[in-house]
């Protein structure tokens, strides 16, 4: 079979309803997922490696400029060097019969902005670990020197394992002194005039802090279910991001506690040096939150950046180095997320982590069986003595129930040092269920890796995350508690590989 370059496909070819049989090179093209002002997004099988990727083949016009093509290449390839969780790997760049192409990572799941379409608005705790990883995200990014240029609900992929994956790196740009953009020039701003920073807009130098800006409009987007400016025309909006202030989310939002809208309202500053000033100061804040959000603090007592830093100048107080901040953040996992214990496999919410914490209830009432006793537990969330009454019932006749709250037990022990030998217990009991399903075993491996990353055993947290956890991960239900304890591990590991790597670096305490 002849290739047929990919520009010449016809409407037929791109239905998306049947498999297609052309081909790029060493791509098999399947189905159209989708197409935006630069570029379509294809499924595609990439033959030699046996994988399915997701293929964007770049729009042709935009292909003429030689100037711009070495410059595409150039910085989809500084981009493809990303390798991060949160972000959709580039996987390579080419060109194949006059058709410049990007093959990056396929990820199954929904945009933000198709979620918000469906849903609204997603619960406080969703949004919360939505903002947390892109943050993570933007930060890797800018620790590479590389501007998105184009954060919106679009290029935001929410996965069924509640990961959030932030795409289209493959098109950002090495920030550093550069020409301006032309708002008005097809394809920088078709779709994207809703999201763009004033300086991106003015056509001036941009910075991480122009991503900050664009992901704040994103953030008020999915708190309201709208972006903070909206108009006839691209112009007549690029002309508010610039001129007007934002309806304050409090007001819309008056529900939503107030160190959440003002983390907002920093990030939509117009003006660059008002804004947060690094991804990392947004990511610390945002997790500030949680905390308190998840009761291991009240929310009045969260003290944001701006304040903190003044506070510190004040007290002549230092920046610590990443070793010790080693210690903070492990304080702040376990105190972060008892709550998150009670988010479980029935009845579950539809959003995953959208029930908030609840107090505990003194009085533990027997129910008509096990399987309501276990309910009943999870409608208090956090009390272990609720969870333990489940335990009291026939271990043969309930054991599916008795087993649940088992799970949801050893993710409480793991999150209260006082009780990791109970944790220990835990785990064990349901590692020894792992011939009869795969979910404890990897529960129970999870769990370990939690508790050696607690405990400041990063090599052998590591070795079981990498190792000896495998593809076992993928057999746990969306919403399941350990795939946040999964997350949390994974992050004490990479930031004491950092500090490894640079043992001199500073940073703030978080």
């Amino acid at each position: 079979m002849v290739d047929k370059p990919a520009q010449q496909l016809s409407d037929a070819d791109q239905t998306g309803s049947e498999i297609c049989v052309r081909t790029l090179g060493d791509f098999h093209l399947i189905r159209k997922l989708g197409q935006g002002g630069m570029a379509e997004v294809w499924l595609a099988e990439q033959v030699s490696l046996s994988r399915r990727v997701a293929l964007k083949l770049l729009k042709q016009e935009l292909m003429q400029d030689e100037k711009y093509v070495s410059r595409f290449q150039r910085e989809a390839s500084a981009a493809g060097g990303l390798n991060h969780p949160n972000i959709v790997q580039v996987h390579t760049v080419g060109e194949e019969t006059g058709q410049h192409y990007i093959a990056q990572e396929y990820v199954q799941g929904m945009t933000l902005k198709q979620y918000l379409r469906k849903k609204g608005p997603p619960d406080l705790p969703l949004a919360l670990h939505i903002m947390r990883q892109v943050a993570s995200a933007l930060k890797a990014a800018a620790d590479a020197g590389i501007v998105h240029r184009d954060i919106k609900p679009e290029n935001i992929m929410l996965t069924r394992k509640i990961d959030v994956k932030v795409a289209d790196f493959g098109l950002a740009q090495l920030y550093g002194p550069e020409e301006g953009v032309d708002i008005t020039q097809e394809g920088m701003t078709v779709g994207t005039p809703l999201y763009m920073s004033p300086e991106q807009i003015h056509g001036e130098k941009v910075d991480p802090r122009s991503d900050l800006y664009s992901f704040g409009v994103t953030c008020y987007h999915m708190f309201t279910g709208r972006p903070p400016f909206e108009g006839p025309t691209a112009m007549a909006i690029a002309v508010k991001h610039i001129h007007d202030e934002a309806t304050p989310l409090s007001k819309l939002r008056p529900d939503l506690p107030k160190p959440v809208c003002e983390i907002v309202s920093r990030l939509l500053r117009k003006n660059v040096d008002e804004r947060y000033q690094s991804a990392g100061d947004l990511f610390n804040d945002v997790r500030r939150v949680q905390k308190a959000v998840r009761g291991a603090m009240s929310l009045a007592d969260v003290e944001l950046t701006a304040v903190r830093s003044t506070a510190v100048a004040a007290s002549g107080s230092g920046p610590v180095s990443p070793r010790n901040l080693i210690g903070y953040l492990i304080a702040l996992f376990i105190l972060s997320g008892i709550a998150s214990a009670g988010v479980g496999w029935l009845s579950r919410p539809a959003d995953p982590l959208s029930i908030p914490p609840q107090q505990a209830d003194d009085s533990i009432v027997r129910q008509n069986s096990a399987r309501d006793q276990f309910v009943h537990a999870m409608l208090l969330a956090i009390n272990e003595d609720a969870f333990l009454a489940v335990l009291d019932w026939d271990p043969q006749a309930d054991r599916e129930w008795i087993r649940r709250a088992q799970e949801q037990l050893a993710v409480i022990y793991v999150r209260d040092r006082n009780r990791w030998p109970q944790a220990e217990e835990m785990l064990t009991t349901l590692e020894s269920y792992g011939s009869e399903n795969e979910r404890y075993r990897a529960e129970a491996l999870i769990g370990r890796a939690a508790l050696l990353a607690y405990q400041g055993a990063f090599q052998k947290a590591r070795n079981i995350l990498q190792s000896q956890l495998g593809d076992a991960k993928e057999t746990l239900p969306d919403g399941s508690p350990y795939l946040l304890l999964f997350t949390e591990a994974q992050d004490l590991c990479q930031l004491d590989l950092e500090a490894i790597r640079d043992p001199g670096s500073q940073t703030s305490v978080p």
